[in-house]
């Protein structure tokens, strides 16, 4: 199966419509975007997918992170450098956001202790580059707990469970796998919404189709693998 697929869902595009919209600091709407839902939903997938392409920072969360060492990080993703106290990490990523402005992504900012998201939102109010804080469900209802962090939440896109057209699609292009409509409910259901344990399922399913001499999933293959039931 093809490692390189990335298809265009109905969750990819909100996505990417909202990060578009805040980053468009001319015409777009400045300020914190969320980005909600289960794990396996394809949140990371889609962010760095359009961090590869329009560029900014993606940061990934580490867990337990303390200040420095999440000031630290974010320093080195903006400059390459690694200062050695707090006050530096802050005044570098200061100066590198003033000299070229850029989004910032953060993922699995729901690791976060409430006041790492707070030195984002300083980081926002003095440079006026947009973060975006990817979580998962329920993450949003969270930042209410910090009213300056919450009244700068301008976009939440909550990601949906993958749908039948998604798994068809993305079996089409991945393993070359014609799925009925039928299979593909199935599979979505199955799957729980969860986009990483449809892959799962389609790899099984070419195996089931190589050895078969076919290209074609029915319900019943489904049925003879014992998917969502192994």
């Amino acid at each position: 199966m093809r490692q390189d697929i990335f298809i265009e869902t109905g969750n990819v595009a909100k996505l990417r419509k909202s990060l578009s919209a805040l980053s468009d600091t001319e015409r777009g709407r400045p300020g914190i975007g969320v980005v909600q839902g289960e794990a396996g939903r394809g949140k990371t997938m889609a962010a760095r997918e359009w961090h590869a392409v329009n560029g900014g920072i993606f940061l990934r969360v580490l867990e337990g992170w303390s200040q420095f060492g999440f000031l630290q990080a974010l320093t080195f993703e903006l400059t390459g450098e690694r200062p050695n106290n707090t006050g530096r990490c802050r005044s570098r990523i200061m100066e590198a956001l003033a000299e070229t402005p850029q989004p910032i992504i953060v993922d699995e900012a729901d690791r976060l202790l409430m006041l790492r998201i707070e030195d984002l939102r300083d980081i926002h109010d003095m440079t006026g580059c947009p973060v975006i804080l990817i979580g998962e469900e329920g993450f949003h209802p969270k930042l209410h707990a910090r009213k300056r962090v919450h009244s700068r939440v301008v976009d939440v896109v909550n990601f949906e469970p993958v749908k039948a057209d998604d798994v068809m699609l993305f079996a089409m292009r991945a393993a070359a796998l014609e799925i009925s409509p039928e299979a593909s409910h199935k599979l979505a259901l199955l799957a729980k919404g969860s986009f990483r344990v449809v892959y799962g399922y389609i790899l099984r399913l070419e195996d089931y189709a190589r050895a078969q001499n076919t290209k074609a999933i029915d319900a019943r293959a489904v049925e003879a693998l014992r998917i969502g039931r192994t």
